[in-house]
């Protein structure tokens, strides 16, 4: 049996991560406004998961990883580049995994998918960055 290598599932996650996004911009044409939240918000967890594990970084299984993604920051050779866009990384892993739940079951609560129309299109947008970067 073939060992996958973390180059192996990093590239299977941001392929998982494409689709997440995919989805975002379809719910976001079909203004499916909390399909299109949650959907942003799966694809920035992929990818950022993505990026740790071809990092070699172990990560919880949970939704917001932002506090293991600082890490990132005290790993030597990692692009300036990277690093100059680190906290804007983080904020959105953090910001769209606090929202997931509530896109995915605002209607325990009483809310339709009109309640995320106006953040649906801010949320892909950083969905699509995060993914891009």
């Amino acid at each position: 049996m073939n060992k996958l290598t973390n180059i192996d599932l990093a590239t299977s996650a941001l392929k998982r991560s494409k689709r997440w996004l995919r989805g975002a911009f379809k719910a976001l044409e079909d203004e499916r406004w909390d399909d299109a939240v949650y959907s942003s918000q799966m694809a920035v967890e992929q990818v950022s998961k993505a990026v740790l594990i071809a990092l070699g970084i172990e990560y919880p299984r949970e939704h917001d990883v932002s506090a293991i993604f600082r890490r990132i920051s005290k790993i030597e050779g990692v692009p300036t580049w990277f690093l100059s866009i680190l906290d804007e990384l983080t904020t959105n892993i953090s910001e769209l995994a606090e929202l997931r739940g509530l896109a995915g079951y605002g209607y325990e609560k009483g809310l339709d998918a009109e309640y995320f129309k106006d953040y649906a299109p801010i949320a892909y947008e950083k969905a699509r960055k995060h993914y891009e970067s």
